[in-house]
Order: C-alpha cells, then structure tokens, then sequence
C-alpha cells in the first residue's frame, strides 16, 4: 500500500488539489502533523476541517501526527480531544508521546491509533494488551528524518521491524519523493538513510520485501507522475518498470512491450523469456563492434547466437564483450537495484 504527505503550510488550495490527486494514484492514507515548528497553528484548523472533509469524501485516512504538545499549541485540555480531533473530522492518530495507555485505549473507540515504531518494547506491548488492546490492531509507524545522515541503517530497521512483525503490528515507515521536498532542509524525508537519493520504486520494494513494511508513505511534498505511475503498475500489476538513461534509435518492435523474467532464474542477466518467440522472424544483424556490458545492460542476441537470436536480456553484473550480443540500451543507475527484485516470472518493461 502507498500513502502520502501533506504540510498544511502548503496552502488549502494546494493541498485540496493534491488530495485529488492522490486519490486517482490509489492513495489512502495521507500523513501530516498538528506540531511542525515552520507552521502557524492560527491558520491550521480551518484548513484541516476542509481537508478532511475532502479526505472523508473520497474514502481516504488523514493521520495526524498529535503530541502533548498539541494539546498546547492548540490551547485545549487534554480530556477535550476527543471532541476536539472529532470535530476537526480526523480518522487516524499518530500518538508521539504525551499520553497514557489508558487514554490511547479511550482514544482508539473513536479514531485509529498509531505508534511511534522506535519507541515500541515489550513492556509497551504488555502495557496495551493490559488495557485491552489487540495489537494486531496498532499500526506502528517510523519517523522520518530531514536531516541527512540522521536516517536509520538497515540492521537496526531490519531488526526493529522482525521485532514488531512478530508481535503482530501493522508497520508504515517512508520513503522521499523525487519533485518538490519540503524544507527548510531541503533533504528528502526517508525512514531508512540509504534510500534518500534512491529510486521511488526501489525504496518501496526494499521496504516491502525486505522490512516486513505494510504501508510505504511518501514523506516529501510531492512525487512525480512518472514515479507515481510506476508505483501505481507495480501495485496494480506487479510491474517492475525500468527508467533508461540511454537507447538505440532502432529497437526491436516488442521493446516496450512488458517483458517476463523466466522461471529459472539465471545468476548474471534478466531474460524476457517471450523474447525469442515474437521475434523469431526477424533477422538481427550483428553490430560493426562488441561492446562491454556493464551492469544494467539491455542486450539482445544477433543472428550469431543461433537459436538464441531474438533474446532480450539486462545484464545483473559487468560481462565483457561478444560479437553475438547487440547492446539496446542502458538502465538509469539509480534503478540498477531493483533487478534485485526481479524474480522468477516476474514482469518489466522499459521506460
């Protein structure tokens, strides 16, 4: 599942536009805070009413990061928040710190409570299941992290999330988006500090498949459509889409069509395997000169390779040159990763 950010400061206008938005990408959580210090709380409250009634409408879940603090901020007593988040139309609460168990416990008959990830023990655990919480009810969320070099590594997320899996929570953490981030850093807003510069669709296949994360939330302002969409192919159709930073002026007709991995997977290259097949008819002339393959790679084999002409691969390590292989072009480096993810019968295709 992907969620989203907002930043009230952004605007009403702006961010009613954006709830638009994410909706027709299949969004259903989207994130904010109630204690951003660049914000003003004065002009907060009527844009959230207008943001959640958009949010309710189109079927979608604004958690709202809340802390003592808020309650500050904000100038309301802690036992009026019920009312107070009610009538501002909230689904979904990230309880930072701040509060009893007892009160999360009160809090969770009206909305959906959320935890903070890192904060989370066995005494916590214990803690809730006293007051009558199942905790495979609690969605546990991680911070983000403006900061660079402040995001977590992948031993102690692995580690935390093995930890809170087992227990049974739902987990959220995130991922940057490549347009606009927000400041004042500037940074990207990831959970994990390896995925600030890192290809959309890898952060959120490596969150998925390797932290045992049940919804992945964009932290940024915003995220391109190209980005989105391959997010969207990835969820809808299990689609690993590959962005080019180079191609050849003649490609063969079935290129941008959507390839499928073989079943037995090989060690060195990606292999469409229905490749050799729509293009049996086809004479593929060699090229005047081999060239050297390096990781990532898109090649297909000439009429000297026999019965393997017509074959695309992507080559998952440096290979050298041969005189039977054609080079078709080359992957960006920043999604060379996500060959990682390409499995048996797995499907790409080439943007």
């Amino acid at each position: 599942m992907l969620g989203a950010s907002l930043y009230l400061a952004e605007g009403t206008e702006k961010n009613l536009a954006f709830i638009d938005r994410m909706h027709d990408a299949g969004v259903q959580t989207i994130f904010t805070s109630m204690h951003i210090p660049e914000e003003d709380p004065s002009d907060t409250l009527d844009s959230l009413k207008q943001i959640t009634k958009k949010m309710n409408e189109n079927g979608m879940e604004l958690m709202i990061d809340v802390s003592s603090d808020t309650f500050n901020i904000y100038n309301i007593k802690k036992e009026e928040a019920k009312e107070f988040f009610a009538d501002l139309g909230v689904s979904s609460l990230r309880m930072d710190y701040g509060f009893s168990y007892s009160e999360m416990k009160e809090l969770s008959e009206n909305f959906k409570v959320v935890l903070n990830a890192s904060t989370i023990n066995d005494e916590t655990s214990q803690e809730l299941e006293a007051v009558g919480f199942d905790l495979s009810e609690i969605t546990v969320c991680h911070n983000f992290y403006p900061r660079e070099n402040t995001g977590l590594g992948r031993e102690f997320l692995y580690e935390r999330n093995a930890y809170l899996h087992d227990k049974g929570y739902q987990i959220q953490a995130f991922i940057v988006g490549d347009k606009e981030k927000r400041g004042p850093i500037y940074a990207g807003l990831p959970t994990l500090e390896e995925h600030r510069h890192a290809d959309p669709l890898y952060a959120y296949l490596d969150l998925t498949k390797n932290f045992f994360v049940d919804e992945v939330l964009v932290g940024d302002i915003e995220m391109s459509e190209n980005s989105l969409k391959r997010l969207e192919d990835w969820m809808k159709d299990d689609i690993i889409s590959l962005p080019m930073k180079e191609w050849n002026e003649e490609l063969p007709k079935n290129f941008y069509e959507v390839h499928v991995n073989r079943p037995d997977v090989a060690e060195d290259v990606v292999r469409s395997s229905q490749s050799r097949i729509v293009l049996k008819d086809e004479v593929i002339k060699p090229l005047l000169a081999a060239i050297e393959r390096p990781v990532g790679t898109i090649t297909i084999d000439n009429e000297r390779y026999g019965r393997y002409a017509g074959e695309i691969q992507i080559t998952k390590r440096d290979l050298p040159a041969d005189e039977r292989i054609n080079i078709l072009g080359r992957i960006k480096k920043d999604a060379v990763p996500l060959l990682s993810f390409i499995q048996a019968r797995t499907k790409f295709t080439f943007l």
